[in-house]
């Protein structure tokens, strides 16, 4: 009788986390969107008050404090925000509208592809292919659920 209490808590427990990880990815994406809204509306502020590099630092500083992120973390997050394959060139341009990121580096689709190969090696995101170059996607999260029917379905036809 416990056992089948306590069966019933971690399937309780499994499903929530299902839940909670679907709404992770969204608001990851509404971030990713924020940031890029926060940098062009900076990029406006700068212009129009005749490249006002006080606010422009001010903005920076304002965004790293608000999202200290590493560039592996936002690679992976624009990967995966990504409703279709993105090319390294693609992810140097959504970086690009994140603002920074790769300003220090000399190569940067090199940076892109070695940390692209880093995140498919420890499975967080898949390689492709798109106009005949590499590209990355988001690892698909299949439903425990699903899987469990995959798996019953296998071994009944056995």
């Amino acid at each position: 009788m416990a056992n089948q209490t306590f069966r019933e808590a971690y399937e309780a427990a499994a499903k929530e986390l299902e839940s909670l990880l679907e709404k992770q990815e969204t608001i990851e994406e509404r971030i990713l969107s924020l940031r890029k809204t926060m940098n062009a509306l900076a990029t406006l502020i700068g212009q129009s008050e005749g490249k006002d590099k006080d606010f422009l630092d001010y903005a920076g500083a304002r965004l790293r404090q608000l999202v200290d992120n590493s560039l592996t973390d936002d690679i992976l997050r624009i990967v995966t925000a990504s409703a279709q394959p993105l090319t390294a060139s693609e992810i140097r341009d959504e970086l690009k509208e994140l603002g920074g990121g790769l300003i220090e580096h000399s190569n940067p689709l090199a940076t892109i592809h070695a940390i692209t190969s880093r995140l498919v090696e420890s499975g967080r995101v898949k390689e492709t292919f798109k106009y005949g170059k590499k590209a990355w996607t988001k690892r698909l999260r299949v439903p425990f659920a699903q899987k469990m029917k995959n798996f019953d379905d296998a071994v009944k036809k056995k």
